[in-house]
């Protein structure tokens, strides 16, 4: 197995910051991935969980699915979904809902930062579905975890976050060139949380070069990272807002917009509230 690229002991003690992976979002990740496994395998994990499972039933009870009845059951919710969608769900619950901080900090977002975390993962498992070569649930599941380097930092350290945050406003420049200025690598730091949680090596590659400028979809990194691109060309950042220019007003392509009614439709799984009814 490669080695990681090194990082600073700050971003090690980062890792060691964040909160374990709950056991019931690396089950997940392992069934979603297994080419044999159905949406009810998915959901006798979920059942397992009963905070995952009220998160999953609210959703699919939701306006977003427009059920004719009540879904009472995990297994009946996510079979009736069927596997990709089940998949989507448990993936989405399982690692957002563990990741959602109480107090959000004034610069980095935390829902902002799963929204774009979505996204990604959402074109990413489009991008690998094109190119035939790639594993469409192992694009989705590194689509979802490809930023959480940023997230261990915003753990450790929330001011560091906000002056790179800060800086990358004010400068016009990439947070990624802010980063390398003081002293510290989000993506190198994912990878090295990713080798901690064991997941498997592809996905461990793709978070370590989501950044780099690749333009393929017959890898997996590439589909992350031409993903990643694609989202943030689209004005959704990970974990932060760019104010508007004065007097322009951003009006979403029709392919983007459709792909973030999917994002928001699993949003609740994180907020823990409908799209739309959040308080500013």
């Amino acid at each position: 197995m490669p080695e990681a690229r090194q990082v600073g002991v700050d971003v090690v003690a980062a890792i060691e910051a964040l909160p374990p992976l709950p056991a019931v979002a690396l089950r997940v990740m392992q069934v979603a991935q297994d080419p044999k496994a159905s949406a009810s395998d998915l959901a006798l994990v979920v059942s397992a969980d009963p905070g995952l499972s009220s998160r999953i039933l609210r959703v699919v009870n939701s306006a977003a699915y427009r059920r004719m009845r009540e879904v009472t059951s995990v297994q009946q919710a996510l079979v009736t979904l069927g596997f990709v969608q089940a998949r989507n769900l448990a993936l989405s619950g399982a690692i957002a809902g563990a990741y959602a901080p109480d107090a959000l900090n004034a610069l980095f977002r935390i829902e902002t930062f799963w929204r774009h975390s979505l996204a990604v993962a959402f074109k990413a498992a489009e991008l690998a579905g094109q190119g035939r070569r790639v594993d469409v649930p192992s694009a989705f599941t590194a689509g979802i975890v490809h930023n959480m380097g940023r997230l261990a930092l915003f753990y450790r350290d929330p001011a560091l976050v906000d002056q790179a945050v800060a800086r990358a406003m004010a400068e016009g420049r990439t947070l990624e060139e802010v980063e390398a200025e003081l002293g510290f690598d989000h993506a190198a730091a994912g990878e090295l949380l990713a080798r901690k949680w064991k997941l498997p090596e592809a996905i461990c590659e793709a978070i370590g070069r989501h950044h780099e400028p690749l333009d393929t979809n017959q890898t997996l990194a590439g589909c992350v990272a031409m993903a990643d691109r694609y989202v943030v060309e689209h004005g959704l950042l990970p974990g932060y807002v760019l104010p508007p220019e004065p007097g322009t007003v951003r009006v979403p392509a029709p392919e983007f917009a459709q792909l973030m009614k999917q994002v928001d439709a699993l949003m609740e799984l994180v907020t823990g509230e409908p799209v739309g009814v959040r308080a500013a």
